[in-house]
């Protein structure tokens, strides 16, 4: 099995590499994960590919501009040529053409999974996708649907979770980042970046009575400490970056809270699940349709801070809206369990020509 990654990095969709390395690997397949660029890797990659003898790391040239592109496609060529995988399986869209390209059509099992897009790139994307004729795999189904209304050969491959481990202490986590311990605590591990919208999180918590901790770095991070200092919430609202324990706070949180614009199937809201901590977050294309309103999580409309913000307070304070978004937390953490992905991916694997 050769697994691809356009680029390195510490997003969902290096996790769910590293997740799928771990559960093959464990099944005795022999795996194989190429990686662009020399970006740092997710922590359950990296673990997956030390502990298991058979699970190997290639790293290619970083793929970026029209060199960088070719350079990393004759690398993964060779790669291909010297391997002979029975499979490929390419992350992200992108790889569709450098797959097709580098394998010659050879092996014949080659899939791509598509882990998300903005709404607004799924018809150029399939138009650049549909020629190589590979199958695509969707995260979601709200995700496949689009994709096969876009004409392209789809298969539902839904990402899994772990159990949870042991949670952080809540006060002494709290109370390291300046935060009071008598507040409740919002949670959200996530990208600073547009698609994931921090900065209406910021403003929703604003009008609650909860501390926030937004675990993530990115190219938002600037405008939301600013947005923290200009609402006075250097008391509330923390950004703590890149946490090798982010899994550990998230258990210790009274909310999970996401206020994305768009999704494929975000692994943390499995996190979330796994480790009993109840889910609010946007209606947004990828979570609507997916969780539901009331049972799986609190969903209120993209851009609403305010909406948002009062699902958070019914969240916390509402002894029957708790109950009911705990049952169905675990409800949804059982369904995709690392059983229900091995089983899932070789099912797709083998029907594959």
């Amino acid at each position: 099995m050769l697994l691809v990654l356009d680029r390195a990095g510490q997003g969902g969709m290096q996790s769910v590499v590293g997740l799928l390395t771990e559960v093959l690997s464990s099944a005795g397949v022999e795996v194989h994960v190429a990686v662009g660029g020399d970006d740092d890797l997710p922590e359950i990659l990296t673990t997956a590919l030390d502990v298991h003898p058979d699970a190997h790391l290639h790293r290619l040239v970083d793929p970026r501009g029209i060199r960088g592109r070719a350079h990393a496609t004759a690398q993964l060529a060779r790669l291909i040529r010297t391997l002979k995988p029975d499979v490929v399986h390419g992350h992200g869209l992108r790889t569709s053409w450098p797959l097709v390209v580098a394998g010659q059509r050879r092996p014949r099992r080659v899939l791509v999974t598509c882990h998300g897009l903005p709404p607004g790139d799924l018809a150029r994307s399939a138009r650049l996708v549909r020629p190589t004729g590979v199958t695509v795999g969707a995260v979601a189904p709200g995700l496949r649907d689009e994709l096969a209304a876009h004409h392209l050969r789809t298969v539902l491959l839904e990402n899994a979770v772990t159990p949870a481990p042991p949670a952080a202490d809540r006060d002494a986590f709290m109370a390291s980042l300046g935060l009071d311990p008598s507040m409740p605590l919002v949670v959200s591990p996530a990208r600073l970046s547009p698609q994931k919208d921090p900065i209406t999180l910021v403003r929703a918590v604003a009008t609650t009575d909860a501390a926030l901790v937004l675990v993530g770095d990115g190219p938002l991070r600037g405008q939301v400490e600013h947005e923290i200092e200009a609402r006075q919430l250097a008391g509330r609202v923390v950004v703590t970056g890149w946490r090798d324990d982010a899994r550990a706070v998230l258990g210790a949180a009274d909310v999970m809270a996401m206020s994305s614009r768009w999704e494929g199937q975000a692994l943390v809201m499995l996190e979330a699940a796994a480790a009993g901590v109840p889910i609010v977050a946007t209606r947004a294309p990828g979570i609507d349709g997916w969780l539901r309103d009331g049972v799986d999580a609190l969903l209120e409309p993209v851009g609403d801070h305010l909406a948002l913000g009062r699902a958070i307070e019914r969240a916390i304070h509402d002894a029957s809206i708790r109950h009911a978004l705990l049952a169905g937390g675990a409800v949804l953490a059982k369904r995709h369990d690392t059983n229900a992905l091995l089983e899932a991916h070789l099912r797709v694997y083998r029907t594959l020509s």
